[in-house]
C-alpha cells in the first residue's frame, strides 16, 4: 500500500525534510482559522492503524489543521506520540473515546421502558472514572505537548444489544437500581423493589419523575464538574469534543454547561450533515438542506449560554457523499459555523479513491483558511447520480415502491403478492408514474412544498398515483397536499417534540382504506410512537390515537389517492393483527385495487406488457 501510494507520500516527504512545522495561534482556532478536522479512519487504517510523520504531513498539506486518529485514545503512550507526530508537522491533536462502556455487575442502561441495555448506566462509577483516567492522562500529555489540545468523547450507541425503540445515542435518563436508591435516600421516600418495566410508571403515578429527572442531572453535574475541576488543575486550555451534537440530555443538560469555559470552549461535532439528505438528490438543493440542518442544530444549542464551538459534519462511507460534494458541503458547513469535522472513513487508501476525496477537500481547506467560502457556489464539475428513471418491471403486477422500509416489510409485501416490489430510487415524475403505489416512510427532508420533489410528488397523485406519506416524513416536509393534511404538535405523552408514545390507536370512521375494521376498534401498534396531523378540508380522519388526535388521514387529490399516516411499519418486527391489515388496504385502496381503475398504470399505455 505505501508504494501505491507513492504518488502522494513519497513526494511530499522529498520536498518537506525541513524544520518543525508551525502550529497556528491557537486562539484563531474555531474564529479566525476555522475548524478543519479529520478523524481518521482511512490513513492509518491501510498501515495497520500505525499513523506516520509522512501521514501528518500528508493531512496538513490538505489544509487540515487538526488531526484526530481514531484508535490509540486509550493508550496515553501511544497517544503521546501521535501527538508529537501531528505537532511536529504544525497539526493539532485530539484523541478519541467512547463515552460509554460495556457493563458489569448491576449498574446497567435501563431505559424509559423498561428495556435494559449491557452498557454502564450515565450513573455508573465504573463509567466515570474510566473517563476521568484518560481524560486526565490526555490533559497531562496536552502540558507537555501544545498541539494536543483536548479529547473527542463519541456518544453514539454502538452496543449490539441496544433495544430498536431507545435512542441510538447515549445518554438519556437512567432507571437503574443504583440512582433509584439515591433518589430514594436524598428524598427520604420509601421505594418498592420493582422490574425495570415498572419504575418510569411508578415514578410518575407518585408525582416523582420531574424531581427524579432532576436529581439525576444534578448528579451527572457534579461528576462533570469535578473532572473539568481535575484538568484546570493541569491544562485549562484542555478542550472537550462531544459528538453527536445537538446532543442527548447528559450531553445538553451536564456536559455543555460543566464542560465549558472560557479558556476552553466545548467544541460541539453535528452527525446530521453528513451527507445529501436523501441520495439521489442533486448537490444544490442537497446543500441548501444540510444548511437548514446545520442552523437548525445550532440553533438549539447557541440559546443555552454554553460556551462551545458547533462543527458541521461529513462523513464520505455514505453513497450520496461523492468528493465533490463532501468539498462543497466543507465549503458551507465551515462558512456557517465555526468549521467542520470529517469522520474519514470510506474510501480506500489510493490514488483513485483516497486521492479523489482529498483533492476536494484541499480545494475547500485552501478556501477556507483565507475566509472564502465560493466553493458551494460553483456548478457541478462531476456527473451526479440523480437516481433512476425507469423501473425493472418483471410481471405485470401492480406496482409498489417503497422507502424507508425495513427488509421485512420489503419480504412481507413480496410475500403477500398483491404487488411487484421495488425500492424508491429516484423522483422524477416520469419514474413516480410506473408506480401505482409510492410509500415514503421517514422521507426525513425539510423541503418547501414547491421544490421539484414536492412537485414531482403532488403531480404523480394529482395524475392517478397513490400515495403514502409515513411517520416523520410529514413532519419534515412542508405540506404538499395541505387541503389533506398538515402535521401537528402534540402535548400529551410527547417524545422528541413530535412523537406520541405508548398510546393505541382507535377507527375513527369506516372507510374503503381500512378494509371490513369498524368503528371504534381499538388497536396496538407493533412500534411505540406515532405523528399526528391536522386534517384539512378535504382529509378524512380514518384513525386516530386514544387521546382524540387524527393519525391517518386520506383522500383523494385529482386523479390519485393520499394517505398521511404518522406510523411506523415494522420497525422491529412485522405487523400483525388490524395493522397489518389496515395497512395492506390502505396500499390496496391507493393502487385502486378496490374495483376501481388503476390510474398510474393508464398513464403509460404505450409501455409494453410485460411476456
Amino acid at each position: 500500500m505505501k508504494v501505491q501510494f507513492a504518488f502522494v507520500a513519497g513526494a511530499l516527504a522529498a520536498c518537506c525534510a525541513v524544520a518543525q512545522a508551525q502550529l497556528p495561534p491557537r486562539e484563531a482556532l474555531g474564529a479566525s482559522d476555522k475548524y478543519r478536522v479529520l478523524v481518521d479512519k482511512v490513513i492509518s487504517k491501510a498501515n495497520g492503524w500505525v499513523f506516520t510523520k509522512e501521514h501528518m504531513r500528508e493531512i496538513r498539506e490538505a489544509g487540515f489543521n487538526v488531526v484526530c486518529p481514531r484508535r490509540g485514545g486509550y493508550d496515553p503512550a501511544r497517544s503521546r506520540k501521535q501527538a508529537l507526530m501531528a505537532q511536529e508537522e504544525g497539526l493539532y491533536f485530539v484523541s478519541w473515546i467512547r463515552g460509554s462502556l460495556e457493563a458489569e455487575g448491576n449498574v446497567k442502561m435501563v431505559w424509559q421502558d423498561g428495556k435494559e441495555q449491557n452498557i454502564c448506566s450515565p450513573n455508573s462509577d465504573k463509567l466515570w472514572d474510566m473517563i476521568t483516567r484518560l481524560i486526565v492522562e490526555h490533559a497531562k500529555i496536552s502540558a507537555d505537548v501544545p498541539a494536543f489540545i483536548g479529547t473527542f468523547l463519541d456518544y453514539e450507541n454502538y452496543a449490539p444489544d441496544k433495544p430498536s425503540v431507545s435512542p441510538h445515542n447515549c445518554y438519556e435518563l437512567s432507571y437503574d437500581q443504583k440512582i433509584l436508591r439515591e433518589f430514594a435516600a436524598a428524598q427520604k421516600i420509601e421505594m418498592p423493589t420493582l422490574a425495570p418495566a415498572e419504575r418510569y410508571p411508578w415514578l410518575a403515578r407518585k408525582e416523582l419523575h420531574a424531581r427524579f429527572r432532576q436529581f439525576q442531572i444534578q448528579s451527572w453535574r457534579a461528576r462533570a464538574r469535578k473532572l473539568r475541576q481535575q484538568v484546570d488543575s493541569i491544562n485549562p486550555r484542555f478542550q472537550f469534543i462531544l459528538y453527536p451534537a445537538p446532543g442527548t440530555l447528559l450531553m445538553t443538560e451536564a456536559l455543555y454547561p460543566e464542560w465549558g469555559t472560557r479558556e476552553a470552549p466545548v467544541v460541539l461535532a453535528d452527525p446530521y450533515t453528513y451527507q445529501r439528505p436523501w441520495e439521489f438528490m442533486a448537490e444544490a438543493p442537497a446543500l441548501a438542506l444540510n444548511r437548514i440542518t446545520l442552523l437548525r442544530g445550532m440553533a438549539s444549542v447557541r440559546p443555552r449560554g454554553v460556551r462551545h464551538q458547533y462543527l458541521g459534519g461529513i462523513d464520505p462511507i455514505a453513497r450520496s457523499a461523492d468528493p465533490e460534494f463532501c468539498g462543497k458541503n466543507a465549503s458551507m458547513l465551515a462558512h456557517l459555523s465555526d468549521g467542520y469535522w470529517v469522520f474519514y472513513e470510506g474510501p480506500k487508501y489510493t490514488a483513485k479513491d483516497h486521492g479523489a476525496y482529498f483533492e476536494w477537500f484541499r480545494r475547500a481547506n485552501k478556501e477556507i483558511a483565507q475566509g472564502i467560502f465560493e466553493l458551494q457556489h460553483l456548478p457541478r464539475a462531476t456527473p451526479e447520480n440523480l437516481g433512476r428513471t425507469t423501473v425493472d418491471r418483471k410481471t405485470d403486477k401492480p406496482q409498489l415502491g417503497l422507502f424507508g422500509m425495513k427488509s421485512r416489510m420489503f419480504e412481507a409485501q413480496i410475500t403477500e403478492g398483491t404487488f411487484e416490489v421495488h425500492n424508491v430510487e429516484g423522483m422524477s415524475l416520469g419514474y413516480l408514474q410506473q408506480f401505482q403505489v409510492v410509500v415514503l416512510q421517514n422521507f426525513n427532508m425539510p423541503i418547501a412544498a414547491n421544490s421539484e420533489t414536492s412537485r414531482n410528488l403532488r403531480a404523480y397523485v394529482e395524475q392517478g398515483g397513490g400515495l403514502l406519506l409515513g411517520h416523520d416524513t410529514g413532519w419534515f416536509m412542508e405540506s404538499i397536499f395541505p387541503e389533506v393534511a398538515a402535521r401537528d404538535v402534540p402535548t400529551k405523552k410527547v417524545e422528541w417534540g413530535r412523537h406520541v408514545v405508548e398510546t393505541d390507536l382507535v377507527v375513527a370512521e369506516p372507510h374503503p382504506c381500512l378494509g371490513d375494521a369498524v368503528k371504534g376498534r381499538r388497536f396496538p401498534t407493533e412500534f411505540r410512537d406515532h405523528m399526528i396531523f391536522k386534517a384539512g378540508p378535504v382529509g378524512r380522519i380514518v384513525i386516530q390515537n386514544t387521546l382524540g388526535d387524527p393519525v391517518v388521514v386520506v383522500a383523494d387529490v385529482g386523479k390519485g389517492r393520499v394517505v398521511f399516516s404518522g406510523c411506523y411499519y415494522g420497525y422491529s418486527k412485522p405487523l400483525s393483527g388490524l395493522e397489518e391489515s389496515v395497512f395492506q388496504s390502505m396500499l390496496n385502496w391507493l393502487g385502486r385495487l378496490d374495483g376501481a381503475l388503476p390510474q398510474a398504470a393508464a398513464l403509460d399505455e404505450s409501455r409494453p406488457a410485460p411476456e
